[in-house]
């Protein structure tokens, strides 16, 4: 289990290399799509956060970059992790089959919760 809580503000989602270094093509295009794609980014940069809690790795230097962590809605808009490259391994290395999200925001605060299995 993994839980992260950020600030909206904290996450540069204005900054197109930190956007791009950390969220997928798919990723990008879906929250800059929504009302508010500031608060999209931050929660899936929670997200990606608590899936790393719940794998027991670190991010990127440690374990893996936060790309390798792909947080998109299935057809009734619920947030489905798709893992990649490092971050599949060491969930492969772990014997994790599945991982769920949970993503929420707020106007300046975003969270999420994951869990591993």
């Amino acid at each position: 289990m993994g839980s992260r809580t950020e600030l909206i503000s904290a996450v540069p989602s204005h900054n197109a290399n930190f956007v791009k270094r950390n969220f997928t093509e798919s990723e990008i295009t879906y929250c800059r799509a929504q009302p508010h794609p500031e608060a999209s980014f931050a929660a899936r940069w929670a997200g990606k956060e608590a899936v790393f809690k719940a794998l027991g790795v670190k991010s990127k230097g440690a374990g893996a970059a936060m790309s390798d962590i792909e947080i998109l809605p299935d057809g009734n808009g619920v947030p489905c992790v798709t893992l990649h490259g490092d971050a599949k391994k060491a969930a492969d290395e772990k014997g994790v089959a599945k991982v769920l999200v949970s993503l929420s925001h707020s106007e300046n605060v975003a969270i999420a919760f994951a869990q591993a299995s």
